[in-house]
């Protein structure tokens, strides 16, 4: 009879984790990150120059934009993620840009990321967004 009670409570607990492990996963994907974007914020502004992208890091907060363009003669494949691996970033996965061309991103996703000249994987950025 004990064990019984046992494997009793035991299933109890383990289903409470459970429940609230995955409450706890609905609340982070559908917190306020992902409510849109309204109003403008900041625009920060990555200029590619020489084979590089200045500045290489920019913080920005959720709703700020970011704006790349390429000053360079030859024309970048610039992409999120890392090279082989894009991901999309406000619907952007890997635009070309000419020279003298820009792609301009709504900094709708907080975290760490990651953006390449597809081609010239060398050429590459970063960018925190906080809330």
């Amino acid at each position: 009879m004990n064990n019984k009670f046992g494997y009793s409570i035991a299933a109890t607990i383990v289903a409470g984790v459970l429940a609230f492990g995955v409450a706890t996963i609905v609340r982070q994907s559908h917190g306020s990150a992902d409510a849109p974007c309204v109003g403008g914020g900041v625009t920060h502004k990555v200029t590619i120059r020489n084979d590089k992208a200045d500045p290489a890091q920019t913080t920005a907060k959720r709703c700020d934009t970011l704006t790349i363009t390429n000053k360079d003669a030859i024309t970048r494949e610039i992409a999120f993620g890392n090279h082989d691996h894009h991901v999309a970033y406000d619907g952007v996965e890997e635009k070309e840009l000419r020279q003298g061309d820009s792609v301009t991103v709504t900094l709708d996703q907080t975290g760490e990321f990651h953006f390449h000249d597809h081609i010239h994987d060398e050429v590459e950025g970063y960018f925190t967004v906080t809330h």
